[in-house]
């Protein structure tokens, strides 16, 4: 366990994978269901499709978690995970992202678990190794702010790619957008998992000394109250993000009647959030992270309430709308991921046992499902509404669009500030936490 602040050279190749996964994020949830809906799958098989998928997620999220955290090798227990993700994920990046013309239901279904699986292990290895890099409420804020700016830099690459073959290349297809921004993903992948693994040491853990039954290990999560607040914050949040993220292209081209500027606003979401990201973790010194979230979370309701409002063709408004909702792109990862670190303190104590892997495959599972949720709602959704991509949409069918995209993120907002706003893990009961995880390791006593 690093005491001193890493160095941020050092923190920057540590975080740098961040920026592939982010850049994979976004296609998976903005760029897959249009290519596909071309390709002659309707919404609402695609929907289903991607729900499913997040089905096996439930089983496979706490697997990894568990061994993640059991793994014991001579190169540690994060290394090996991570380096053993790459080709599962590389595999399923290519088999989702270049399709072909035969594309059906099936392939779609069998390539977003190899995807899902891979992304999985990759991602829970790497969070749940970030979070052992410190034992400091602030600086676990700024270590995980580090892996967002990097993320938000991957997802503005790969917002950026389309805008460009938008005017190099006028009318391409959304294969051409996906295939861009998969071969991002299969180039940098390996690459950043090799520097990201040499940057810093892993921690060695306190041997075992009581053994805990899994019986009393799954309880002692069921009945962990703020960890249960936690994740509910969390599956809303990646409710109100899938359901933004995937109506996105339909929302700007059809009901707004700004196709050649669905792109822009994507790199401004994401921009700002980039630009906010600092800003989030020095107010988190001030306000404390969950304070900090909830200020995120209730400006970013402002501007997806104000997407009801918005005219057809009105550039600027659209533009300051999307710089509302994209300072929480700046706040919450971070914020998530560093308040969970200071949960699994408070875990340790209650259980004896650091279980990083398990904590944060839980976040991952949360988040996924949020994502998934909102795909297999919302698709579906605009199919009752009677809104066709690719056709001719009354009025009544646009209102209820901009309805269903507007309220529900707002409400879902709201509801995310009132579970967050007086959330009971601080900064003194972590500090707290620290101190009695401190005296035992002096003594060598029940932390494994």
């Amino acid at each position: 366990m690093m005491t001193e602040p890493i160095r941020a050279l050092r923190l920057g190749a540590f975080a740098s994978p961040a920026f592939t996964i982010a850049a994979l994020g976004l296609p998976i949830s903005i760029f897959l269901p249009p290519l596909y809906a071309e390709l002659g799958i309707s919404l609402t098989v695609i929907g289903m499709v991607f729900m499913l998928t997040r089905v096996f997620d439930v089983i496979t999220d706490p697997l990894f978690g568990w061994l993640g955290d059991k793994l014991e090798t001579r190169w540690g227990r994060r290394r090996p995970a991570i380096i053993g993700a790459v080709p599962f994920l590389g595999a399923g990046v290519y088999f989702a992202f270049f399709p072909g013309e035969s594309a059906s239901p099936v392939t779609l279904f069998l390539s977003m678990l190899l995807l899902y699986a891979g992304w999985t292990a990759f991602t829970i290895s790497h969070t749940a190794w970030a979070s052992e890099l410190s034992e400091n409420y602030d600086e676990r804020s700024r270590i995980m702010g580090m892996l967002q700016i990097f993320g938000l830099l991957g997802t503005l690459l790969v917002a950026i790619l389309p805008t460009i073959l938008d005017f190099t290349t006028p009318g391409a297809t959304m294969g051409q957008r996906t295939g861009l921004t998969g071969a991002l993903v299969l180039i940098s992948l390996p690459l950043l998992a090799l520097i990201a693994v040499s940057s810093v040491g892993e921690r060695k853990r306190v041997q075992q000394n009581v053994p805990i039954a899994w019986r009393q290990a799954l309880s002692s999560i069921v009945k962990n109250h703020t960890l249960r607040r936690l994740l509910l914050a969390d599956l809303l949040m990646g409710f109100q993000s899938g359901i933004n993220g995937t109506v996105h292209f339909f929302f700007i081209a059809v009901v707004l009647q700004m196709p050649d500027y669905a792109s822009f606003y994507l790199v401004a979401l994401f921009a700002t959030g980039l630009l906010s990201a600092p800003l989030f973790v020095k107010l988190s010194y001030r306000l404390g992270k969950h304070r900090t979230l909830c200020v995120g979370t209730l400006i970013s309701s402002i501007g997806t309430c104000a997407l009801f409002f918005l005219p057809a063709g009105g550039f600027w408004l659209t533009f300051g709308a999307y710089l509302f909702i994209g300072l929480n792109f700046g706040a919450r990862d971070l914020l998530m991921r560093s308040i969970m670190s200071d949960v699994i303190d408070e875990d340790t104590v209650n259980t004896g046992r650091e279980r990083s892997a398990l904590y944060f495959s839980m976040l991952t599972l949360t988040a996924k499902l949020g994502a998934a949720l909102a795909i297999g709602t919302i698709l579906p959704v605009l199919d009752w509404v009677g809104f066709d991509p690719r056709g001719e949409n009354t009025q009544a069918t646009l209102d209820g669009v901009r309805f269903v995209v507007a309220a529900t993120p707002t409400l879902v907002l709201l509801a995310v500030a009132a579970i967050m706003w007086n959330f009971p893990l601080d900064r003194d009961r972590q500090s707290s936490y620290r101190i009695e995880l401190d005296r035992r390791k002096a003594t060598n006593t029940d932390i494994s």
